[in-house]
């Protein structure tokens, strides 16, 4: 016998679960029972279904009071077995036209549908109320009058258009309900990613050095030092250059840069870290192809790069950080491999660009050309990113 957990993790369609949801089965009943309005509000959400068998159990309490002083005697089984019918219709006529109007069908089709909607549901009416109903006490007919096709459906067309045409405006008010909720959404992702541009741009405003100001001071270092220290000099040089590429690109706000620009602030990046740390850091750069055929997101090495610097472990001669780039006509791969460090978080700090940003500026350029995929191994982290120009999906 199956568990109760292996039920609520197999849930199974129902039509499109009527209206969107899912057939809840019967132990979620148990776990989830509403206690608040609220809850109601999110459990009938979560359980569409239940909502419509609710609906419909509400309706035949309507009817079969509005009935009561009008006809002598009313039968409520009559009325459950009638509702039976309505259901089917509406539901019918609901997801045909919901089929019509994704499918984009020309009138002649239409016509054709419907007409054959409302022949099949008759025939199966006819079923029902003749052959079926009477099985458990439900007579919907008057005994004693003969049948006629004509007569059977002209008295069954006016409920079958009441309730074809309560489907259809329930329909269209779905549709404008999920319409409007699809442009909140819209909305809303469109204000966070102006939040978030604006969070940038006051955090770059806050830590902004006047460029002039820096260079100027780091230009004045460089001669000073020059005096005292050739290698101090050059690696003032060295961060001087990085600084104005930095700086530049976060004020002129270019979407992209070309390849042989990337590689040279990561030459530079690599080369200060190995004045810098000596021996004490581990990596190896290799770098094919032709640098000068194509471009992208600036600062998108480096924010890899950095990552592998500022979490890996690369003073183990045995697991050197490795970075490989290569670049042709058609593709751009890039490779960067280390040694865990501890547990080996990504950066997305509000301080730096961040692989999520990255990612995301990627595939703002290149749609679904570029891809990024991160792997994780007990004592590695590997990064990697292609971009394909063969592949220019519309």
């Amino acid at each position: 016998m199956q568990s109760i957990g292996t039920f609520k993790e197999r849930e199974n369609d129902f039509l499109c679960s009527i209206f969107y949801g899912k057939w809840p089965n019967i132990f979620i009943l148990w776990y989830d029972e509403p206690k608040k309005p609220e809850d109601m509000v999110a459990f009938f959400r979560k359980h569409p279904f239940l909502f419509n068998i609710l609906c419909w159990v509400i309706y035949i309490q309507f009817v079969y009071i509005y009935n009561l002083p009008k006809i002598d005697h009313v039968d409520y089984f009559h009325i459950i077995g009638l509702c039976f019918l309505y259901a089917i219709v509406f539901y019918s006529n609901f997801f045909l036209f919901k089929f019509i109007e994704n499918r984009k069908t020309n009138l002649g089709t239409v016509i054709l549908m419907i007409a054959s909607v409302f022949l099949i549901l008759a025939a199966l009416g006819y079923l029902a109320v003749y052959n079926v109903f009477p099985l458990f006490g439900i007579r919907l007919y008057y005994e004693g009058v003969p049948f006629t096709i004509s007569l059977y459906l002209r008295n069954i067309l006016s409920p079958y258009i009441k309730y074809a045409s309560y489907a259809i405006i329930l329909y269209f008010v779905l549709k404008w309900f999920a319409d409007l909720a699809y442009k909140r959404r819209m909305e809303k992702a469109h204000y966070e990613m102006e939040r978030e541009k604006f969070e940038y741009e006051q955090a770059f405003l806050r830590a902004q050095v006047n460029p002039h100001f820096l260079h100027n001071t780091l230009n004045f270092i460089y001669t000073e030092a020059l005096a005292l220290s050739k290698s101090l000099a050059e690696s003032i040089y060295l961060l001087s250059i990085m600084m104005r590429y930095s700086l530049d690109n976060a004020i002129k706000g270019k979407q992209l840069v070309p390849v042989h620009k990337e590689l040279e602030y990561l030459e530079i990046y690599l080369e200060i870290n190995r004045r810098r740390f000596g021996g004490g850091k581990q990596f190896h750069y290799e770098f094919n192809g032709d640098p000068y055929l194509h471009s992208i997101p600036p600062l998108s090495f480096i924010t890899l790069v950095e990552n592998a610097f500022k979490y890996g472990d690369l003073s183990d001669p045995m697991y050197p950080l490795q970075i490989k780039i290569a670049v042709d006509r058609n593709r751009i791969y890039f490779y960067c491999t280390n040694k865990k460090r501890g547990a080996g978080k990504l950066d997305t700090s509000a301080n730096h660009i961040g692989l999520k940003n990255v990612e995301r500026r990627l595939k703002g350029a290149f749609r679904e050309r570029a891809t990024m995929t991160r792997t994780e191994e007990d004592n590695t982290y590997t990064v990697e990113l292609f971009i394909d120009f063969l592949d220019n999906p519309k």
